[in-house]
């Protein structure tokens, strides 16, 4: 991670721009993390009501 701060730094990127797009990738992984939380923890999926088949062959096995 030190090697890409050296090269923003060559190309002139100041420790504010790097510290605002670290937290903008911070935020969008926090998200995806908590939307996948939701889905795996959500009344559906606990209940074994797969609404939509990950594959075709799971539209088979019924």
């Amino acid at each position: 991670m030190e090697s890409y701060f050296g090269v923003a730094e060559e190309v002139g990127l100041t420790k504010d721009e790097i510290g605002s797009v670290q937290a903008i990738v911070m935020a969008v992984s926090a998200g995806r993390v908590g939307a996948q939380f939701r889905q795996a923890t959500s009344p559906v999926r606990k209940k074994g009501q797969d609404p939509k088949p990950t594959s075709p062959r799971q539209d088979q096995e019924d």
